[in-house]
């Protein structure tokens, strides 16, 4: 039974070691997460407390401290910070930067939900904090001098965060695909959001950094398109469409799109690794040309404003919450209700990751084309495997490799918050789109409006009489 993924008001402040933690967020796969103060130094954090039943996992342990070897190495302005993960009291833990923000794709969700369209500029602005964040992490070393060989193997809008003050910052590696680490991720689970997966990783193949450069490339197509990509569906089908894909010209969807944008992106997208851009350095030069020429007047300040202004409520609650949190007496915290959703930190979700658990030995399977040629008799396709969708933590699907049962493979609500917004008000569904039992009120009023019209007009006539 999954637990309930509300968040609850505490008692009082509770004392973790160097943390105060004031508030719990909600809860994930592998623990509660909650809204915490570290007091030397005096700083915001998001702590997750893993659950006492993984510390008898010894393959989850395993991970743990492989994720601790390598992210406490990253520290960049375009990359979320891991202050710690370690061991209180016999609870591991990790603790993390507080962004003050939401995550890119919450902005585009709602930006579309007020039927906003995201400058090009900001979008190549965006794309350039982008790549240096991956620069930085691809080119990463350990204590010993050491290539980390990092690829994120999960980056997507879901995973990239935009503060209120306009900074960047790609906001987990929980997911990374390292030399440091000596646990292998499972062979039945492939992870990343399939959306944005390059074809490599979708075939299984070995990735290396290029394949962070596809999936920017993704993330870049469907803001400069202005059109979003379908999050949902058979997985299998969606599994192939990741392993094939055929992308079109993202001018094709928003016009005026300068022809240069065009051909950078149809780079970032070749299914071939060695016809992409090499390593995001490369393709953030690119984009940082384009931006000079395009737009460049605009910087991180121009993101802020926009921000500040898509998110001004959420920003006015969050900024009360923190005040409180930093005072003198951090109970002040608990003195509101709990917090929203909407409202938690994007790092609340680190190392929680989209995946798919499928047959080891299975991968898709591509249609062959005729274009061009006699037609010929379509091979018999292999039979469907079984395959679904999961939230995996540390390389795991913690629905059923953590023997735990503590996640169901839907999203959570706090997912759903913070990665798209999901619970906000929709957007009024137009006449059109009228559910049945409102068609009927819709043509019970038509009749009256003809009935009373047809009345007036026969007074009319006879008074005419």
């Amino acid at each position: 039974m999954a637990r309930s993924e509300e968040p609850e008001a505490l008692q009082g402040p509770i004392h973790f070691g160097p943390y105060t933690l004031a508030r719990r967020i909600g809860a994930g796969g592998m623990g509660e997460v909650y809204l915490a103060r570290e007091e030397s130094p005096r700083r915001a954090c998001v702590v997750k407390k893993v659950l006492p039943k993984l510390m008898e996992n010894k393959q989850f342990i395993g991970r743990f401290r492989d994720e601790a070897r390598v992210v406490v190495h990253l520290q960049h302005p375009n990359i979320a910070r891991v202050y710690a993960m370690g061991e209180v009291e016999g609870q591991l833990f990790l603790s993390m930067e507080y962004v003050q923000g939401k995550t890119l794709s919450r902005l585009a969700y709602r930006m579309r939900q007020k039927g906003q369209v995201m400058p090009v500029g900001v979008i190549l602005h965006i794309g350039e904090r982008l790549c240096q964040g991956l620069a930085y992490a691809h080119d990463a070393k350990d204590g010993n001098g050491q290539p980390l060989q990092l690829v994120h193997r999960d980056l997507s809008p879901a995973n990239i965060c935009l503060s209120y003050d306009g900074e960047l910052k790609v906001i987990d590696f929980g997911a990374s695909q390292s030399t440091l680490k000596e646990q292998k991720t499972a062979p039945r689970v492939v992870i990343g959001n399939l959306t944005y997966m390059s074809p490599e990783q979708a075939r299984k193949k070995l990735v290396d950094r290029r394949a962070d450069v596809y999936a920017a490339g993704v993330v870049l197509w469907e803001l400069l398109a202005w059109h979003p990509l379908p999050q949902k569906g058979d997985p299998l089908e969606r599994w192939r469409r990741a392993a094939y894909p055929k992308w079109e010209p993202a001018s094709r969807f928003r016009a005026g799109l300068p022809q240069g944008v065009d051909a950078l992106l149809m780079r970032a997208l070749s299914v071939e690794p060695g016809e992409r851009f090499q390593d995001a350095a490369e393709l953030g030069a690119e984009l940082a040309r384009l931006k000079a020429k395009l737009a460049p007047e605009i910087g991180d300040a121009d993101v802020a404003r926009l921000m500040r202004e898509v998110f001004a409520e959420e920003k006015t609650a969050e900024d009360k919450v923190l005040a409180e949190l930093l005072g003198k007496d951090p109970s002040r915290a608990l003195t509101e209700q709990a917090i929203p959703a909407m409202l938690a930190p994007p790092t609340a979700l680190a190392f929680e990751h989209s995946g798919l658990d499928a047959p080891e030995d299975y991968v898709p399977w591509e249609e062959p084309s005729s274009a061009g040629t006699a037609p010929k008799p379509k091979p018999k396709p292999p039979p469907r495997r079984e395959t679904r969708e999961a939230r995996v933590s540390f390389g795991m699907d913690m629905a059923t490799d953590s023997d735990v049962g503590l996640v169901e493979a839907r999203r959570s609500p706090l997912v759903r918050a913070i990665e798209e917004g999901e619970e906000e008000s929709p957007a009024p569904a137009p006449v059109e789109e009228a559910t049945p039992g409102n068609a009927r009120w819709v043509w019970l009023a038509v009749g009256l409006f003809l009935g009373a019209s047809a009345v007036g007009f026969g007074v009319v006539w006879l008074l005419a009489l």
